[in-house]
């Protein structure tokens, strides 16, 4: 009897792990296909499609909006399943729509369908993204919220672990699709792959989430239903004044601050270096995901063996993992320099692995910077520290494209090579900040309850 119940746990735990999946799908269509045929292709200033790419970032506070929402408003007698479904659609059908926005952005920015003003086709393009990135985060937060209310406490941490890790295979399996589906750039086919996206999001959320909230018949049923006690907050500015006036607090924050920056820098223009410096297709630049993918997933069970044998503590595992990261960012910078494809798939693998050490000990640490009283406000800090440093480095990023390289600055080479070697400045600068957090539990073990913790909390 146990072992049908711990069955129907992990049939239920791979269930909700189709909505993520889906969104690999996504995800890969956005940073490994779109980005490199707007800005290659198409000519599109790189600022421009990055700093659309980034918006998305700047809407995870819908989040909360969106979960207090679900909360109090059910459709169908459910609180969560409505929700996530629409999201993922909103977001499929931005993602379908970009094809027919990008021609008109590169050919005739001010006209675009019946709209005729000035740079037409940008502002539609930028209303697209926002939908994604508002369905996006209408999905995200309820899909969370059902994890938490359908599996129990005790394996919500390993079963969040499950789920962002199947983001990665998602998007691994969707980009060997795409690579064989539109190995170099044509229009039409490309516009008939971003349409796949409002059957397979669809169907793969459907299936992700089909059967497994219970349907309430009342406001107080749901609450019951919930393991979520109040508790008593300080006011915004309160809380404001004691997290600026904590030294550790202050440098932790700044810490994921640049982390984020340094280490999110490359990740919407690194297939427009493959296209620019390398000369590869849009096929092969697909492959760049899929190889950091693979080393994220292999460093990440690396790190749960660690943890599991006790044998790292928080800030050691992540000075490893960041240490590992500065060192594939400069080998990559070395491979731009000689033009040198093999050692760029090589600095990707060794930047996949190392982001597991980083990405479970940052995690962690971040668990043990809360307190009883306030760890809502805090989880919120940390999320939104992430989210807006990795909108903003999107943003740099193309910025740095536009002035360095479109400009005809440096050439595509040194353009590159200098980026990665200013992002693998700024993750190091990151790890200065980490060593001046005095605070004794960064020098604990990290444990089992600890990880699970730190996943079950999902910002990354």
């Amino acid at each position: 009897m146990a072992n049908d119940s711990k069955a129907m746990l992990w049939l239920r735990a791979f269930q909700l792990t189709l909505p993520r999946a889906a969104a690999g799908w996504l995800f890969a269509l956005l940073t490994s296909n779109f980005n490199r045929i707007a800005i290659y292709e198409l000519g599109i200033a790189a600022v421009v499609v990055t700093s659309m790419l980034g918006l998305y970032h700047f809407l995870s506070p819908f989040q909360v909006i969106y979960g207090r929402i679900s909360d109090r408003v059910p459709m169908f007698g459910y609180h969560r399943t409505p929700y996530v479904v629409i999201g993922m659609m909103l977001s499929a059908c931005a993602v379908a729509a970009l094809p027919y926005i990008v021609v008109p952005m590169s050919v005739n920015p001010d006209v675009i369908g019946f709209l005729a003003f000035p740079y037409a086709a940008y502002v539609v393009g930028f209303v697209i993204l926002i939908i994604f990135g508002l369905g996006f985060a209408m999905a995200g937060a309820n899909h969370l919220a059902l994890v938490a209310e359908v599996i129990p406490e005790r394996s919500r941490g390993i079963v969040t672990a499950f789920i962002w890790t199947m983001l990665i295979i998602g998007m691994i399996a969707s980009l060997q699709f795409i690579r064989s589906y539109m190995p170099d750039y044509d229009i039409d086919t490309m516009k008939s792959l971003y349409l796949l996206s409002i059957p397979v999001v669809g169907v793969v959320t459907i299936l992700g989430v089909i059967g497994v909230e219970k349907k309430v018949s009342s406001p107080l049923e749901h609450a019951h239903m919930s393991d979520d006690k109040g508790e008593e907050h300080a006011t915004m500015k309160d809380f404001l004044v004691a997290v600026i006036s904590n030294p550790a607090v202050r440098n932790f924050f700044l810490f994921i601050f640049l982390f984020q920056i340094g280490y999110s820098l490359q990740d919407n223009i690194l297939e427009v270096f493959g296209a620019e410096v390398l000369k590869m297709t849009v096929g092969e630049t697909g492959r760049f995901q899929q190889i950091w993918g693979g080393g994220a997933i292999v460093g990440m069970f690396v790190m749960g063996f660690l943890v599991f044998r006790g044998a790292l503590s928080k800030r050691i595992a992540i000075t490893i993992g960041i240490a590992g990261i500065v060192f594939s960012l400069l080998l990559l910078a070395y491979g731009a320099y000689q033009v040198d494809g093999s050692i760029v798939n090589t600095s990707l693998v060794i930047m996949g692995f190392f982001n597991g050490f980083a990405l479970v000990g940052t995690l962690t640490a971040m668990m043990e910077f809360t307190t009883d009283a306030e760890r809502g406000a805090y989880i919120g800090l940390w999320g939104l520290a992430i989210a807006f440093a990795n909108g903003i480095a999107s943003i740099a990023a193309g910025q740095l494209v536009t002035s360095w390289i479109e400009s005809g600055l440096f050439t595509a080479v040194l353009g590159f090579t200098y980026i990665f070697t200013i992002e693998a400045l700024i993750t190091l600068t990151s790890l200065w900040f980490l060593w001046r957090v005095n605070h004794s539990s960064l020098s604990k073990k990290i444990n089992r309850d600890g990880m699970s913790k730190a996943m079950e909390a999902d910002l990354g």
